[in-house]
């Protein structure tokens, strides 16, 4: 991990260190464990997350993929930091032992790490739950700014219309399959929210706009990106420091 972050934060410091003021910086990666260690390995994380990773340490999440490609892994990483909190990051010679004891005994393969950028501005009243829905959109060359843009106008109406939604919204920063990647993270009490939201999206987007700039609107963002994957992610407690989820 440290080798990893001191290449990335250097390539960040003009773009983004010194001018972030906000805490908008989170890693994470995804871990496939072993068929039939999967009790075993969740018990481990958890000793090490009560031993290491406390409210007044450094915090991390734990989460497991419900379903898609990806069914059974966890997804793993720390959120609300500035960039350079990784940069100044110190950890002991026991902490990163017993770690990596953990994932050789138990992860069978491991994704790249992946950084991302929290855009608050396109985000809309994100908040802590016990599950999610995240999609990844691979945007075209020169898009990822104006899926964004619409992005923050469909906050801009939920925020005027008090809309009950909970909504995050990352660049991924290093990591992905290829420059561009969006995420969409959109908040969950249980499966039942995902039953079709009311309003919906269109009804909101034309009671604030009206139907001409929606037309519009829609027709950007399927001209914006090449493709796209949703999973859903349930939060693990044990796993995650009280808070960073």
């Amino acid at each position: 991990m440290k080798r990893i972050l001191r290449g990335a934060v250097p390539l960040l410091t003009f773009t983004v260190l010194f001018s972030q003021s906000d805490p908008v910086a989170a890693t994470g990666q995804y871990s496939k464990v072993y068929k039939g260690k999967e009790a075993a390995f969740e018990k481990a994380v958890a000793g090490h997350v009560k031993k290491w990773h406390g409210s007044d340490q450094w915090p991390t999440f734990a989460a497991v993929v419900m379903n898609g490609l990806r069914m059974g892994q966890y997804f793993m990483g720390t959120t609300g930091h500035y960039w350079k909190d990784y940069a100044e990051r110190e950890t002991s010679k026991a902490h990163n032992v017993e770690w990596r004891n953990i994932v050789q005994k138990y992860v069978e393969e491991q994704s790249g790490m992946m950084m991302f950028e929290k855009k608050l501005d396109a985000s809309y009243n994100d908040r802590s739950a016990p599950m999610w829905e995240g999609t990844i959109y691979y945007t075209k060359p020169g898009k990822r700014g104006k899926m964004l843009e619409i992005m923050r106008e469909g906050a801009k109406a939920n925020r005027r219309l008090r809309h009950k939604g909970s909504t995050g919204v990352y660049n991924v920063i290093s990591g992905g399959e290829q420059d561009g990647m969006l995420v969409v993270i959109n908040r969950m009490e249980s499966m039942a929210d995902l039953a079709p939201q009311t309003p919906s999206i269109r009804d909101r987007w034309v009671k604030v706009y009206g139907e001409e700039v929606f037309e519009q609107a829609v027709k950007d963002w399927y001209d914006s990106f090449t493709k796209s994957e949703s999973e859903i992610l349930r939060l693990l407690p044990e796993m995650t420091t009280p808070s960073n989820n």
